[in-house]
């Protein structure tokens, strides 16, 4: 008798599904955490090169673009990408 190997389907997803919805609660909680942290301090948010706001824009983006959002989630998603730009335009301010 053979055995069934478990196959990987990770990257296997069609585009047109998306994961649940609570798999973004969870994504956007740590999101939310690290980014409202960083946002309060009075030094420049972005001192590592490679955690700019790119970075932090695109992990937003990534939520949005492969998670069935419900109307709340896409309301945190955008406060939280307007407090991004806000502490962008900020530090861009305070730098010029």
């Amino acid at each position: 008798m053979r055995g069934l190997k478990r196959r990987s389907t990770e990257g296997q997803r069609s585009p047109s599904s998306k994961l649940p919805s609570r798999w973004a609660d969870s994504e956007h909680g740590h999101l939310e955490t690290v980014i409202r942290h960083c946002t309060q301090k009075k030094e420049k948010f972005f001192t590592k090169l490679y955690l700019n706001e790119s970075y932090w824009l695109n992990r937003l983006d990534r939520i949005e673009r492969e998670t069935s959002l419900i109307p709340l989630q896409q309301r945190r998603l955008a406060a939280l990408r307007e407090l991004l730009i806000e502490r962008v335009k900020h530090d861009e301010k305070r730098s010029a």
